[in-house]
């Protein structure tokens, strides 16, 4: 299985945002996780809609865009010109209108993931899997996930995720999100992960260049799949 890397731009210097987005070419990021926040989740409101196009513009890396915001219908129009081979991630917990959206995105050409908080259950997702292409497990409730530990109960709901994932007759990514340090990632790998949302606890650490951080992350990760076939 192959692993990827989705650097949260967020976490970067967002004053320097053009060198940072080269930092992220140049440490063979696959993703650029760009999250969208009201204060639905969060106390705070990022990232601006209006810097998806721009981005686009300068990367041929692709995005990521996580809504971590409420009724995203209301802003999905906005979005789908931008969302060709881009990766739309819609919280379950706060539309029930997913099916029509994910409609909408495939449509566009983009790429459509159903994200769940840490206390939503995964029954959730066998009716909507024929619409999916990727899952993302917050590892605790979105916007508090650093101060929260990845418990055996979310290691559990990682696996139980996979195995549901597998039984498709298509590739769906599991993705994590929320406190993802190299040891977490490395226990959530081994529970079926294989995407990872890449923050403060990673790459984006005080005297740390993002580039060398992402080839060192990927490097140890990929040498503890070695290490466990």
């Amino acid at each position: 299985m192959s692993l990827m890397l989705a650097p949260s731009i967020m976490c970067a210097d967002l004053l320097h945002m053009e060198d940072e987005i080269k930092e992220l070419e140049k440490g063979g990021a696959d993703f650029i996780h760009y999250d969208i926040m009201d204060t639905t989740f969060t106390t705070q409101t990022m990232l601006p809609f209006c810097m998806i196009p721009r981005i686009q513009s300068i990367t041929a890396i692709p995005l990521d865009i996580h809504l971590m915001i409420d009724r995203p219908e209301r802003i999905l129009d906005k979005l789908l010109p931008y969302c060709k081979d881009t990766y739309i991630g819609i919280h379950v917990e706060v539309t029930k209108e997913i099916t029509s959206l994910f409609s909408s995105i495939h449509a566009a050409g983009g790429k459509c993931c159903a994200i769940l908080n840490a206390g939503t259950s995964i029954h959730c997702l066998e009716e909507i899997l024929p619409y999916i292409d990727m899952v993302n497990l917050i590892l605790g409730n979105a916007g508090f996930c650093a101060r929260q530990p990845l418990n055996e109960q979310l290691l559990l709901k990682i696996r139980n995720t996979r195995s549901l994932l597998d039984s498709c007759d298509r590739s769906i990514l599991l993705e994590v999100d929320g406190g993802v340090s190299p040891e977490v990632a490395e226990k959530a790998k081994q529970a079926g992960a294989n995407v990872f949302v890449l923050g403060t606890k990673s790459i984006y650490q005080p005297d740390c260049i993002a580039s060398q951080e992402c080839i060192k992350f990927r490097r140890n990760l990929e040498a503890g799949q070695s290490r466990s076939v």
